[in-house]
């Protein structure tokens, strides 16, 4: 709002019995204290005027220099599910600041329907700030370059400077998350083995070797010009009655395979998948009613093929498609159109990846990270308090929760429910952990009696057993009851019902985000 500086309430003219007036703000206007704001960290102190807002409502505004807040800083990486749940839980007590290198939340499970119907987005993502703002939140656009755990600071390399700057913290959560893909390539491949289609491309590093290099997916504008141009592609496709392979006949496979096929029906849709059966988790009722589907609908399914047959390993960076020759590539480019013969299916003109999962933990320490190749780092392994390890032993402040983490005791799978669960584990502990120093913490009956003490670990909870797998916008496959064990659970709901209840899920859980009250009702009894 724009306001108006005045130096005194004389000259407002204030009159306190038709006017909302700020009394903090003119307690600390008139007696030059600084005091702590109860939302967020605006802070008053030295000599402050008064501001009448367009509402006719009066604050205070500062004129000399303010005063630090007191509270500890918690440092959150990555706004994902987990991420906002921890900007949620813990803004009243700590300086929270979300670091994302992109500048917009986005609703991953429902990404597929998005490449065939665009316009869908509009319901998937939210751009932080406004959610920062209203949480009292300070959010940094950038990308997390370096954590360094004896100086308890983060390094960013932050959007509008394109400089880095260093963020002490008193707590820091890792909650960077993980993405689909394989570094396997061809000719015809959606992007290249450095990015993965369902996901931004949001590192500076990948973004230079992208197959849509042209578009930067860390503004909301640039992502969803991606999706627009994947759409224009397929839109082509479907006029000339083409072909194309979806690789993996997981969660994300199933999806894509069936939107494309709702919406472009002249597509030949194929899926090639190395186990020997679709979506291998789920119990085998879940199996075979999306099984069933996929061929009612015409959707070629191929179990049992290695992709490395066709796919070449993306051992050495490849910058565009014009590197994939004979030369560097060898047979594999030769072996697609045979390989479509054995199928019985045309020869494709475009590979879907929909397999493998990466994670994006380079700027952490190497003790803490899980041993893999390439330049975004391991799983981040924690204990089941969420406590980041290095070489075994948890690190001061540092914890991780999300779709980032590997702990060595238990297997959760990698989606929403259990990342917030493991991030609502890891608010407690730095609650719990702030309170053994001295500091001030909430919780507790009524707030202030019986605070928690001690830890709370990690389990596998009852929505982490909840799974639903869209098939096409008007049926779905709902499994609970599903444990550690492949197979294990129970389908509850199919059909239309089913679609419409993933619907629902969508809905609110963007409306939480949004910080909606109705989302915010349905969620805030589950976490």
């Amino acid at each position: 709002h724009a306001a108006v500086l005045a130096p005194s309430a004389a000259q407002i003219g204030l009159r306190a019995s038709n006017k909302s007036i700020n009394h903090r703000a003119l307690s600390m206007a008139s007696n030059g204290h600084a005091q702590k704001s109860r939302r967020g960290s605006v802070l008053f102190g030295g000599r402050a005027g008064l501001v009448e807002m367009l509402d006719g409502s009066v604050a205070a505004e500062v004129v000399e220099e303010g005063v630090v807040d007191t509270r500890p800083v918690l440092v959150v990486i990555g706004g994902g599910f987990a991420g906002l749940l921890a900007c949620r839980k813990m803004h009243k007590e700590f300086q929270v600041v979300l670091v994302d290198a992109k500048e917009y939340f986005e609703y991953y499970p429902g990404i597929a329907r998005a490449y065939v119907h665009p316009k869908e987005h509009r319901k998937l993502a939210r751009h932080y700030q406004p959610i920062c703002d209203n949480l009292g939140v300070d959010f940094l656009w950038g990308e997390t370059t370096h954590v360094d755990i004896k100086k308890k600071s983060v390094c960013i390399k932050t959007m509008d400077r394109k400089e880095m700057i260093e963020k002490a913290y008193s707590y820091l959560l890792v909650t960077a998350g993980s993405q689909y893909g394989i570094s396997l390539v061809h000719q015809k491949r959606a992007s290249h083995g450095s990015e993965c289609l369902w996901y931004p491309t949001f590192l500076d590093e990948n973004i230079q070797r992208s197959a849509w290099s042209g578009l930067d997916e860390r503004f909301l504008a640039g992502r969803r010009n991606h999706l627009e141009q994947e759409y224009r592609v397929l839109v082509d496709l479907n006029r000339r009655k083409g072909c194309i392979v979806v690789i993996g006949a997981g969660f994300v496979g199933v999806e894509f395979a069936t939107e494309v096929k709702h919406y472009f029906p002249h597509i030949e849709v194929v899926i090639v998948e190395s186990r020997d059966c679709c979506i291998g988790v789920m119990p085998k009722s879940c199996i075979d009613y999306c099984q069933k589907y996929m061929e009612r609908h015409g959707i070629k399914t191929i179990y049992g093929e290695k992709y490395t047959k066709f796919l070449k390993a993306d051992e050495e960076p490849i910058h565009s498609s014009a590197d994939l020759t004979k030369e560097n590539v060898g047979a594999t480019l030769d072996k697609l159109p045979e390989m479509a013969k054995e199928w019985g299916v045309p020869e494709p003109d475009r590979i879907y990846m929909a397999v493998g999962l990466r994670a994006i933990n380079q700027f952490l320490p190497e003790c803490c990270r899980s041993p893999v190749k390439g330049t975004r780092g391991g799983w981040i392994r924690t204990n089941l308090q969420q406590q980041v390890l290095c070489d075994g032993e948890p690190m001061p402040d540092v914890f991780a929760a999300g779709n980032c983490c590997e702990h060595e005791e238990l297997t959760l799978p990698k989606n929403s429910f259990p990342a917030e669960d493991m991030a609502s584990v890891a608010c407690h502990n730095i609650r719990v952990t702030h309170a053994l120093k001295g500091g001030k913490t909430s919780g507790g009956c009524f707030g202030f009696l019986c605070r928690p003490k001690t830890f709370r670990k990690t389990r596998w909870d009852w929505g982490t057993g909840l799974c639903a797998t869209s098939l096409g916008p008007h049926d779905a496959a709902f499994v609970a009851g599903s444990g550690a064990e492949a197979g294990s659970g129970y389908t509850v709901l199919r059909g239309y019902p089913s679609a419409l209840q993933k619907e629902f899920i969508r809905w609110s859980k963007v409306n939480q985000i949004n910080n909606g009250c109705i989302g915010t009702l349905v969620w805030s009894l589950i976490h």
